[in-house]
C-alpha cells in the first residue's frame, strides 16, 4: 500500500532504479546493469542516478574509466528503507 502511495508521488522510473539498489544495498552496480534490471532506458537511468548522487543517496566508486554506484549509508537511506 505504501508503494502505491509513493508511485503517486514519485516517478515510477525513479522507484524502479531505487529498487535495484535497495534490493542489494551492499552491491556495486554499473549504469548498464541498473538500466537493464530496472527496465529504464539508459539515458533516463543516467539522469536519475546523477540526481540520486547529487542528493547523497548513491555513492560513486571510480575504477579506471568505469563508474560503479552503490547505495549510500546515511540517514536519508535509512529512513527510506523504513518507509519502503
Amino acid at each position: 500500500m505504501l508503494m502505491d502511495l509513493l508511485k503517486g508521488l514519485v516517478d515510477d522510473k525513479v522507484l524502479r532504479v531505487l529498487k535495484v539498489f535497495l534490493l542489494e544495498p551492499d552491491q556495486f552496480f554499473h549504469i548498464n546493469k541498473v538500466s537493464q534490471d530496472s527496465e529504464v532506458p539508459l539515458a533516463t537511468t543516467f539522469r536519475i542516478i546523477n540526481s540520486l548522487v547529487n542528493n547523497n543517496m548513491l555513492k560513486i566508486e571510480k575504477i579506471g574509466k568505469f563508474k560503479l554506484y552503490r547505495l549510500a549509508d546515511n540517514k536519508k537511506i535509512k529512513q527510506l528503507r523504513k518507509i519502503i
